[in-house]
């Protein structure tokens, strides 16, 4: 009898182990595509070394003014990635970037922290869902659906490397399920990663 709950025990922590893989190799192509150049920013390079550390809550408690909704728009718009259906929008630079026009480029009074935002303008919507210090942030957005998307950046070890980072959030939900790399070996390379989207717009000194 102890034998046959072993062997139910083993299966069922196998399965448990499948099923955290595949929430996010199910993605797959999109770290082959779009964030291809992200990806080959690491040594070793995996998703199958992610496992889910958590799933965290949308933040809620940065709520934003509309009534500068015109003017960051103005600004931020080449930056900021829309939905697949176009009907919100997640900005991961203007808290940490804080642009302002000078002439015909932009200046950055640049902050070691990043609030990650997201923009509902028919729902009036507008509020901070993730926060990241110094020690993690977030280098990419893509959007899977119109309520799924990925966030990718890094997470710093205790010995200073930058681990990759990735969270899959649900807008529905309001949820992020939080991955972590298993891989020790697998950290971004001393130059680090740059958006190919901040080419959209003239930022000096960036």
């Amino acid at each position: 009898m102890k034998y046959l709950i072993l062997l139910l025990l083993l299966t069922t922590a196998g399965h448990y182990s499948f099923g955290q893989d595949k929430t996010l190799l199910q993605q797959s192509k999109y770290f082959d595509k779009e964030l291809k150049q992200w990806t080959k920013n690491f040594s070793n390079f995996n998703l199958s070394d992610f496992k889910i550390k958590d799933t965290l809550r949308f933040d809620n408690n940065s709520k934003q003014d509309f009534n500068s909704y015109k003017k960051f728009i103005s600004i931020y718009k080449p930056i900021i990635t829309y939905s697949t259906d176009s009907s919100k929008f997640i900005d991961i630079y203007s808290y940490q970037l804080n642009l302002e026009k000078k002439g015909n480029h932009y200046e950055a009074n640049t902050e070691i922290d990043q609030a990650v935002l997201l923009c509902n303008p028919k729902r009036k919507y507008w509020n901070r869902i993730y926060f990241g210090g110094y020690s993690q942030w977030i280098d990419e957005v893509i959007w899977i659906t119109s309520t799924k998307f990925l966030l990718v950046g890094i997470i710093k070890s205790t010995d200073n490397k930058k681990n990759p980072h990735i969270l899959l959030g649900d807008t529905d939900k309001q949820t992020l399920i939080e991955f972590v790399n298993t891989n020790k070996s697998s950290f971004q390379k001393d130059k680090g990663y740059t958006s190919s989207k901040l080419k959209k717009i003239k930022i000096e000194d960036l």
